[in-house]
C-alpha cells in the first residue's frame, strides 16, 4: 500500500522527492541535473509516495495564475510502474488542488505519456512545447 505525504518548499524532507526525480528524470530519461531542479521547487507543494517507508513516487504543484495549479515533475520509480501508483498519486494531487481553491489544474505531459494523464482525467489543450528537446503536450482539468 502506498502512503502519501505532502511538504511545502524544498526544505527538510525534500531529499525523498529529489532522489526519485533524479533516478527517473536524470538517470533514466537523460534530463540535465540543472534543468531538473529549479527555483520553482521552493514555491511548490510536493507529494511523496512511500511503500514500506521507501520513497517510490513524487510530483509537485505550484500556483500558475489566478486559480490555476500547475502539476509537474511527476515521477514513479521503474519497479513501481504498472501497479496504478501514478494514478493513485494523481488522484491525491487533484484531491489537494480542490480545497486549495484551484479552478483548473494544468500540466505539460511528455508527448508519449498523454494516455496516462487522460486516464487521470486530464484533456489535451492543443498547446505543445519542448523541454530539453522532448515534445510535451499541455493538458488541463477544470473544476
Amino acid at each position: 500500500m502506498i502512503e502519501f505525504s505532502w511538504m511545502e518548499g524544498d526544505g527538510a524532507g525534500f531529499e525523498a522527492a529529489r532522489a526519485v526525480r533524479h533516478e527517473v528524470f536524470v538517470q533514466e530519461q537523460g534530463y540535465s541535473l540543472i534543468g531538473e531542479f529549479d527555483e520553482q521547487d521552493a514555491d511548490s507543494f510536493h507529494i511523496i509516495g512511500r511503500e514500506d517507508g521507501a520513497p517510490v513516487c513524487t510530483g509537485r504543484m505550484f500556483w500558475d495564475g489566478d486559480g490555476v495549479l500547475h502539476i509537474g515533475r511527476v515521477a514513479v520509480l521503474p519497479q513501481m510502474r504498472g501497479r496504478q501508483v501514478g494514478l493513485q498519486m494523481m488522484a491525491e494531487m487533484v484531491g489537494k488542488a480542490r480545497p486549495l481553491g484551484a479552478k483548473q489544474v494544468v500540466l505539460n505531459s511528455q508527448a508519449d505519456k498523454t494516455a496516462f494523464y487522460e486516464k487521470a482525467g486530464f484533456a489535451p489543450t492543443g498547446k505543445t512545447s519542448l523541454d530539453e528537446g522532448v515534445p510535451h503536450a499541455e493538458m488541463a482539468m477544470m473544476f
